[in-house]
C-alpha cells in the first residue's frame, strides 16, 4: 500500500515506551495527554489516513481523532453529526455504569488536551468490522501453575505502542499495553495474577447498532475491577458489547473464553488444562452470527496453539514452550504480511506473578521482564 510503510521498518520507527502513571483517574487521563501531546513520532499524512479510513470502515475524521500525533495540533470540535454523538454518549453511560471512574480519566484527557470531551467521544464507538485480524491468546496450566501468551496483531503503521503501568487509587494496579486508543488496553496482568486479552471476530453488527462497551475498554474494566478470572467472566459475560470479540479470561486457579456479540454471549470453559483464543468464535450458539466463513489463518492459529501445548504438557519448562509458541512462523502465530503484523507479544505465569514483553514481533526481540503490577 503506498504511502503506509510495513513490518520491520514500522516496527524501528513505531513508539515503543515504557509508562508509569498513578494516582486519581483523572490525573491518569492527564498524564497520559501528556504523553500524547509530546509524542515523537509523526503524524499520519492526509494519504495515510485516507486509506487507513477505507480499510477500517472509518470517516477521515475519526482516524484523525484516533492518531495520537494530530494532538499537538490545534483540534477543533467534535467531528460526530448529532445523531452519532447521541449514540457515543449513549455508549458513554454504559462505559460509566461498568467503571464510573473512566469518566474522569476521559476528562482529564480532554482538558489537558484542550478539547471538549465530546470530542474524544468518537474513540468510544468506532467500528473495525472490514479489518483483517490475527491476534492469538493461550492459557495453560503446566506443573507449575497457569502460564499465558498472547501475540497482539494490527497493521503496521500504528506507530503508538505503549506497555502502561497504572496505579490507580482504590483499584488494582495492572500492567498492560495499548495502541493509542482512548482509555484502551489490549491485553494485560493485574496485581493479583489476573489476565485478560481481546481477539476481535467478524460478525455482522446488528442493524440499527446498539450502545455498547467498545472492545479495547473490556480488558482494562475487567482487570481493574475485577479480583479473579471467574467474577471477571461474570461480568464480561453480562455487560452490552459493542463489538464482537472473545475475551481470554485466567487466573492461577481458572481460564475461560467468553466469546462475545452485541446480541448474544456465551462463555467456554478449560479443556484438559488449556484454552485458547484467535479471531473466529468456537461456541456453537455463535456460529451462526459470523458474517463469514471462519478464515483458514484464525483456524490453523487455534490448532496450531493447542497442538504445542498438548505437546508442552511434560515440559518442565512452560515459559519456553509458550515463547516457542509465540514465534511460530508456520501458523503463523507470529506474522509479517504487508497489511497486519505482529506489534508486540507477552508470557505471563500467573502462578509465580512474573512477565516479560517482546516489544516488537517476538522472533526477532528478546522478551524483557517486566515489573509486576502493584510492585
Amino acid at each position: 500500500m503506498a504511502g503506509i510503510i510495513t513490518d520491520l521498518e514500522a516496527e524501528k520507527q513505531a513508539d515503543y515506551r515504557c509508562l508509569t502513571v498513578s494516582g486519581s483517574h483523572y490525573a491518569l487521563g492527564s498524564q497520559l495527554a501528556r504523553v500524547a501531546v509530546q509524542s515523537p513520532v509523526d503524524s499520519l499524512t492526509a494519504e495515510q489516513r485516507t486509506q487507513i479510513a477505507s480499510l477500517m470502515g472509518l470517516s477521515v475524521d475519526q482516524v484523525a481523532a484516533l492518531d495520537p500525533a494530530s494532538h499537538r495540533k490545534t483540534l477543533g470540535q467534535p467531528t460526530l453529526n448529532d445523531s452519532q454523538l447521541a449514540f457515543a454518549e449513549d455508549c458513554l453511560e454504559l462505559v460509566c455504569n461498568y467503571h464510573p471512574p473512566l469518566l474522569d480519566e476521559f476528562e482529564g484527557y480532554a482538558e489537558e488536551l484542550g478539547v471538549s470531551l465530546t470530542y474524544l467521544l468518537g474513540a468510544l464507538t468506532f467500528g473495525i468490522e472490514r479489518s483483517p485480524r490475527h491476534c492469538s491468546a493461550f492459557a495453560w496450566r503446566g506443573r507449575a501453575g497457569v502460564t499465558v501468551g498472547r501475540n497482539y496483531d494490527f497493521f503496521p503503521w500504528v506507530k503508538t505502542r505503549h506497555l502502561i503501568h497504572a496505579e490507580p487509587e482504590v483499584y488494582y494496579a495492572t500492567v498492560g499495553m495499548n495502541d493509542g486508543l482512548l482509555g484502551g488496553r489490549h491485553e494485560g496482568v493485574n496485581e493479583l495474577g489476573l489476565f485478560v486479552a481481546q481477539s476481535a471476530v467478524p460478525t455482522g453488527n446488528p442493524s440499527p447498532s446498539r450502545p455498547g462497551v467498545i472492545f479495547h475498554l473490556v480488558p482494562r474494566i475487567l482487570l481493574e475491577t475485577c479480583a479473579s478470572a471467574g467474577e471477571a467472566t461474570m461480568l464480561a459475560r453480562d455487560m452490552p458489547h459493542l463489538m464482537s470479540h472473545s475475551y481470554l479470561v485466567a487466573d492461577p486457579d481458572e481460564m475461560f473464553v467468553v466469546e462475545a456479540h452485541p446480541e448474544l454471549v456465551r462463555v467456554r470453559e478449560a479443556e484438559n488444562g488449556y484454552i485458547g483464543a484467535t479471531n473466529h468464535f468456537l461456541h456453537p450458539d455463535l456460529q451462526s452470527l459470523m458474517s463469514s466463513p471462519v478464515t483458514e489463518h484464525s483456524r490453523q492459529r487455534q490448532a496450531t496453539m493447542l497442538s504445542n501445548l498438548r505437546k508442552a504438557e511434560d515440559s518442565r519448562d512452560p515459559w519456553m514452550a509458550a515463547k516457542d509458541t509465540l514465534i511460530d512462523h508456520e501458523a503463523p502465530l507470529c506474522s509479517h504480511g504487508e497489511s497486519m503484523s505482529t506489534l508486540w507479544s507477552m508470557v505471563a505465569d500467573l502462578t509465580d506473578k512474573r512477565l516479560a514483553y517482546s516489544l516488537g514481533a517476538p522472533c526477532r526481540n528478546e522478551y524483557q521482564t517486566v515489573p509486576w503490577p502493584g510492585t
